[in-house]
Protein backbone atom coordinates (compact mmCIF):
# COMPACT_ATOMS: atom_id res chain seq x y z
CA UNK A 1 0.00 0.00 0.00
CA UNK A 2 1.21 3.27 -1.18
CA UNK A 3 1.29 6.17 1.43
CA UNK A 4 -1.00 9.10 0.83
CA UNK A 5 0.86 11.73 -0.15
CA UNK A 6 1.13 15.20 2.03
CA UNK A 7 -1.77 17.40 1.72
CA UNK A 8 -0.65 20.63 0.07
CA UNK A 9 -1.37 23.40 2.88
CA UNK A 10 -4.18 25.18 0.48
CA UNK A 11 -5.82 22.47 -1.42
CA UNK A 12 -8.34 23.31 -4.75
CA UNK A 13 -11.99 23.28 -4.16
CA UNK A 14 -13.81 22.55 -7.18
CA UNK A 15 -16.28 25.34 -8.67
CA UNK A 16 -19.95 24.70 -7.76
CA UNK A 17 -21.39 27.50 -10.25
CA UNK A 18 -22.73 26.49 -13.47
CA UNK A 19 -21.80 30.19 -14.75
CA UNK A 20 -18.93 32.10 -14.53
CA UNK A 21 -19.47 35.30 -12.64
CA UNK A 22 -18.99 39.21 -13.92
CA UNK A 23 -18.18 41.07 -10.88
CA UNK A 24 -20.19 44.52 -11.03
CA UNK A 25 -18.70 46.00 -7.84
CA UNK A 26 -22.05 47.36 -6.47
CA UNK A 27 -22.19 49.72 -9.47
CA UNK A 28 -25.63 48.75 -10.60
CA UNK A 29 -28.86 48.01 -8.33
CA UNK A 30 -32.12 45.42 -8.26
CA UNK A 31 -35.09 45.07 -6.60
CA UNK A 32 -35.97 42.52 -4.55
CA UNK A 33 -39.75 41.57 -3.89
CA UNK A 34 -40.43 40.01 -0.95
CA UNK A 35 -44.50 39.07 -2.57
CA UNK A 36 -45.34 39.05 0.74
CA UNK A 37 -46.82 42.36 0.97
CA UNK A 38 -43.88 44.40 1.78
CA UNK A 39 -42.54 46.98 -1.02
CA UNK A 40 -39.33 45.50 -2.96
CA UNK A 41 -35.98 46.27 -1.34
CA UNK A 42 -33.35 48.11 -3.82
CA UNK A 43 -29.82 46.01 -3.61
CA UNK A 44 -26.78 46.48 -5.03
CA UNK A 45 -25.59 43.65 -7.36
CA UNK A 46 -22.00 42.93 -6.62
CA UNK A 47 -21.80 40.15 -9.48
CA UNK A 48 -23.96 38.18 -11.99
CA UNK A 49 -24.50 35.06 -14.48
CA UNK A 50 -26.59 33.62 -16.64
CA UNK A 51 -27.54 31.14 -13.65
CA UNK A 52 -27.64 33.81 -10.39
CA UNK A 53 -26.46 37.26 -8.72
CA UNK A 54 -24.57 37.93 -5.59
CA UNK A 55 -26.46 41.08 -3.83
CA UNK A 56 -25.69 43.22 -0.83
CA UNK A 57 -29.01 43.41 1.04
CA UNK A 58 -29.60 46.94 3.11
CA UNK A 59 -28.64 46.59 6.37
CA UNK A 60 -31.13 44.44 8.70
CA UNK A 61 -33.26 43.13 5.76
CA UNK A 62 -34.88 39.72 5.94
CA UNK A 63 -35.99 37.63 2.97
CA UNK A 64 -38.25 34.89 2.50
CA UNK A 65 -36.30 32.02 0.76
CA UNK A 66 -38.70 32.96 -2.63
CA UNK A 67 -38.22 36.47 -4.32
CA UNK A 68 -38.69 38.22 -6.84
CA UNK A 69 -35.92 39.72 -8.66
CA UNK A 70 -37.18 42.85 -10.53
CA UNK A 71 -34.28 44.74 -12.96
CA UNK A 72 -36.21 47.21 -15.00
CA UNK A 73 -39.45 46.10 -16.38
CA UNK A 74 -38.26 42.33 -16.16
CA UNK A 75 -39.05 39.71 -12.99
CA UNK A 76 -37.43 36.76 -12.67
CA UNK A 77 -38.55 33.60 -9.99
CA UNK A 78 -35.39 33.77 -7.60
CA UNK A 79 -34.10 31.56 -4.58
CA UNK A 80 -32.06 32.95 -1.56
CA UNK A 81 -29.72 30.07 -1.85
CA UNK A 82 -27.30 31.26 0.95
CA UNK A 83 -26.65 34.66 3.09
CA UNK A 84 -23.64 36.00 4.87
CA UNK A 85 -24.02 38.23 6.93
CA UNK A 86 -25.99 41.01 4.41
CA UNK A 87 -24.83 39.44 1.25
CA UNK A 88 -27.07 36.96 -0.34
CA UNK A 89 -26.58 34.24 -3.22
CA UNK A 90 -29.64 34.68 -5.51
CA UNK A 91 -30.55 31.79 -7.93
CA UNK A 92 -32.81 32.41 -10.57
CA UNK A 93 -34.51 29.26 -11.03
CA UNK A 94 -36.34 30.15 -14.27
CA UNK A 95 -33.37 31.61 -16.12
CA UNK A 96 -30.51 28.71 -16.79
CA UNK A 97 -32.83 25.57 -16.94
CA UNK A 98 -33.95 26.97 -20.28
CA UNK A 99 -30.01 27.34 -22.04
CA UNK A 100 -29.21 24.04 -22.03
Amino acid sequence: MQPKPATPEFEEIDERRDAPRVDLGGRYSVRVDPCDGREPLICEMLDFSITGVRLKLPEGAVLPKDVQLVIGELSHNARIVWRKDDVVGVDLIDEHYSIY
